[in-house]
């Protein structure tokens, strides 16, 4: 399954205007000039206090955008690494079903051995387990609690330099998430 271009008509819906509006404030703004930072900041108030969520609908528009110009392709970030994730609901308490996950790593995740010792950590809504990997891949599990017996539990592979490599670490991600 590939990674899809962000969705227009939800840009245009949210904002309330044609993409081409939004796409000539982004050039007004600097265009392909500017970096991503640059972009968001020159729409971010133009949408304040009017938009629900404006930060979240104008980080979307410029990465819409930066897709548009060719500056990047669906799933890549503005540093120009990939990130996929793959999430499921299961049964269970979040730091559980982390602590499961976490246990079936040995050492190696997709074949690449892990760098350093994995970190563990707890907020008041997720639970956490984080590691780096020897190629510079960073991965996540992060779990919370979605009803009383079930967590939404969310594993992402992130800093991975291609999309072929986004679709290599989709699919095993894909198949590690089962094994709770």
């Amino acid at each position: 399954m590939a990674t899809k271009a962000v969705n227009i008509e939800s840009i245009e819906k949210a904002f309330g205007e044609p993409w081409a509006t939004t796409r000539k404030r982004l050039e007004d703004a600097g265009g392909a000039s500017a970096i991503h930072k640059e972009l968001a900041d020159a729409l971010y108030p133009q949408f304040e206090g009017v938009v629900d969520k404006h930060g979240w609908w104008v980080q979307g528009a410029v990465v819409a955008y930066e897709q548009e110009i060719g500056r990047r392709v669906p799933g890549q970030r503005a540093d120009g690494t990939f990130d996929v994730a793959v999430s499921r609901t299961i049964a269970g308490q979040r730091s559980d079903l982390v602590a499961a996950l976490a246990s079936h790593v040995d050492g190696t995740l997709n074949g690449t051995a892990l760098k350093g010792e994995p970190r563990t950590s707890e907020t008041a809504k997720r639970s956490f387990w984080r590691a780096n990997l020897e190629d510079g891949t960073k991965i996540e599990i992060a779990a919370e609690t979605k009803s009383e017996d079930k967590s939404l539990v969310v594993i992402t592979a992130s800093k991975l330099p291609s999309p072929e490599a986004l679709e290599d670490w989709r699919a095993f991600l894909k198949g590690f998430l089962p094994q709770i």
